[in-house]
C-alpha cells in the first residue's frame, strides 16, 4: 500500500494538512462530552415533564444547570463546526468556494451559539433577580 505522507509527516503523525489528527481527536472528544451532557440533559429535563413554565424557568435559572446548559451548547456548536468542516472540505472542490462556505458556516454557527448562550444567561439573570426580591 502506498503512503501519501512525507517522511517528516510520518514521524510527527501528521496528515497532509498538518491538522487532521488533531481535528479528528477533537471531534471524538466533543462527541463523548456531548453524549454525557445529553444524558444529563435528557434525564434532568424529563423530570420536568408536566411542569409549568415557572418551574422550567427556575430549573434553567439554577446556576448549576445554567452552566451545564451553556457548556452543552458550546460543545454542540463546536462539534457541529468540526463535522461540517470535514464535509465541506470533502465535497466543495474549488478552493475559493470552500473558503467562503467554511467562513460562512462558522459565522452562522457562531451567531446561533451566541444567541442560545445569551438566551440561557438571560433566563438565569431573570430567575436570579426574581429570587432576590
Amino acid at each position: 500500500m502506498k503512503r501519501y505522507q512525507s517522511p517528516l509527516g510520518r514521524v510527527k503523525g501528521l496528515g497532509p494538512t498538518h491538522s487532521g489528527s488533531r481535528s479528528w481527536l477533537a471531534q471524538k472528544i466533543s462527541a463523548v462530552l456531548l453524549a454525557l451532557f445529553f444524558l444529563w440533559f435528557a434525564f434532568s429535563f424529563a423530570s420536568l415533564y408536566g411542569a409549568g413554565y415557572e418551574e422550567v424557568m427556575r430549573w434553567v435559572g439554577t446556576p448549576f444547570n445554567t452552566v451545564l446548559l451553556i457548556v452543552f451548547v458550546v460543545a454542540g456548536i463546536y462539534h457541529a463546526i468540526l463535522g461540517l468542516q470535514v464535509v465541506i472540505e470533502d465535497y466543495v472542490s474549488k478552493t475559493c468556494q470552500r473558503i467562503v462556505v467554511l467562513a460562512a458556516m462558522k459565522v452562522i454557527l457562531a451567531i446561533i451559539g451566541v444567541g442560545i448562550v445569551w438566551a440561557i444567561v438571560r433566563v438565569g439573570f431573570i430567575v436570579s433577580t426574581m429570587m432576590m426580591r
